[in-house]
């Protein structure tokens, strides 16, 4: 009878034991997180829009007569060559008594200046004719002139004075002088080609204003003389 007591008791503490054996692990486990279900969200319709692009077409201008004869006119008046120089002056005055010099009056000095000597065309008289049949624009244009002479004064240099007895020399004598060199520098520069170089150098200036404007291969530059 007691065997089977304590049989009894020893399958009760085995079951019991087991039992909190199985109830701590199970306990002690981490339960894996759910995952939680993602719906997908539809794709949104891509809609593109066709802008209408207006092409804007730019017309060119007609090049006519008028345009390029406008055109060089408002360039007005154009230096187109210039002289630079340096000349002497001579001066030399003696009074007179019944038209004969009287000894020991006369004055006289030599000096030097530098300057520069302009020419060009006036633009403003020019007349252009554009003949699309012969392919070709023919350009009138004013002579070429002197459009200043520049005598500076800083450039003075005296070689040689002398002050006659009671012959001063007087500012109408250095203004008398200075009229004098100008006259000759303008010619010195006419004889030089001045005028010849200016009217090339217009010519040029022509030709590079319309080769602006117009196709130079369809039509040529003829100036009329």
């Amino acid at each position: 009878m007691k065997k089977k007591t304590w049989l009894y008791i020893v399958l009760i503490a085995l079951a019991v034991g087991l039992s909190a054996w199985l109830l701590v692990r199970y306990s002690s486990a981490k339960p894996e997180p759910s995952v939680p279900s993602v719906t997908p969200r539809p794709t949104p319709e891509v809609i593109v829009k066709e802008t209408e692009v207006e092409k804007i077409v730019e017309v060119e201008k007609e090049i006519t007569s008028s345009v390029i004869e406008d055109g060089l006119r408002d360039i007005g008046v154009l230096v187109t060559q210039e002289y630079y120089f340096t000349d002497v002056i001579s001066f030399s005055s003696v009074k007179k008594l019944f038209r004969v010099e009287v000894p020991f009056t006369e004055t006289s000095y030599l000096a030097s200046y530098d300057g520069v000597v302009t020419a060009g065309i006036d633009f403003g008289k020019v007349s252009v004719v554009k003949d699309d049949a012969a392919g070709k624009i023919v350009v009138t244009l004013p002579p070429a002139e002197i459009l200043n002479v520049d005598v500076d004064p800083e450039t003075f240099e005296l070689y040689s004075e002398r002050t006659g007895l009671g012959n001063p020399l007087s500012v109408e004598d250095f203004n008398d002088s200075i009229v004098t060199l100008e006259s000759n520098v303008r010619q010195k520069a006419l004889d030089k080609g001045l005028l010849l170089k200016a009217g090339e150098n217009a010519r040029a200036v022509v030709r590079n204003f319309i080769a602006g404007l117009v196709d130079t291969g369809v039509y040529s530059v003829v100036f009329a003389d």
